[in-house]
Parts: structure tokens; sequence; C-alpha cells
């Protein structure tokens, strides 16, 4: 049940997350607040990721996912190029790819310093 979940979560996620980029925008009150948005979005595919990754999901979501993190914010960049009152902009791309890869690295520091523990009490 949680597999099937996380599959169906992991849809809707990319599927909102390209509806949101390509949507025509209205024009921009404040410049550069999207910077935040595009973090945003794509910490919680990070963190999505992270989840199909512990509970065990295989495969047939698991590997579109990935690709969709991994080449996505560049294809999506390009493509709000004929979205209305949208425009390509790299600074998006990293934060997009600094959004998923910061969860996924702070997992994986918190999970080494966990099989590594440093045993204090002998250098005392």
């Amino acid at each position: 049940m949680k597999r099937l979940l996380l599959m169906l979560l992991s849809i809707m996620y990319m599927v909102a997350t390209v509806y949101f980029y390509l949507k025509p925008g209205a024009p921009r009150f404040v410049v550069g607040s999207d910077k935040f948005l595009h973090f945003v979005g794509f910490f919680f595919g990070g963190l999505l990721f992270l989840l199909c990754s512990k509970i065990g999901v295989k495969g047939f979501i698991k590997i579109p996912f990935i690709l969709f993190l991994v080449i996505g914010p560049i294809v999506l960049e390009f493509l709000q190029i004929l979205s209305p009152y949208r425009h390509f902009d790299a600074i998006d791309i990293v934060f997009n790819y600094f959004g998923w890869m910061i969860p996924v690295l702070i997992f994986l520091f918190i999970r080494r310093l966990q099989i590594f523990p440093e045993d204090r009490s002998s250098k005392s």
C-alpha cells in the first residue's frame, strides 16, 4: 500500500511540476522571487525520492523519477521559452538542482555519520 501511494505521489509530483513550469504565468512583481519556488518545488522532489528509496519503490516509477530529477530541470527551463510571460533563466536550473540535491546530500551525510559513529570515550 505504501509503495502504491508513493508511486501515485511521484506521478502527481511530476505532472504538477510540469504543469506549473509550463502554464502561462502572470508578469512578476518581485524580481527573483521564483528562485525560491524553484528550490522548494524540487526540494519536495528530493524528499519524495528519499521516501521512494527508503520504502523500496523499484523499476516502473523510480527510474523515470530519477530521470525527471536529473534531466527535468534543464528540459523544463528550455520549454519555458514557449510559454507566455515565461523565459529561460540558467539560475533557475541551478536552484532546481540545489532543491533536490540538498535533502539527498543531508540524508547521505546523516546516514554516513550513523554508519561510522565516532567513539568519543576512547579519545579522552
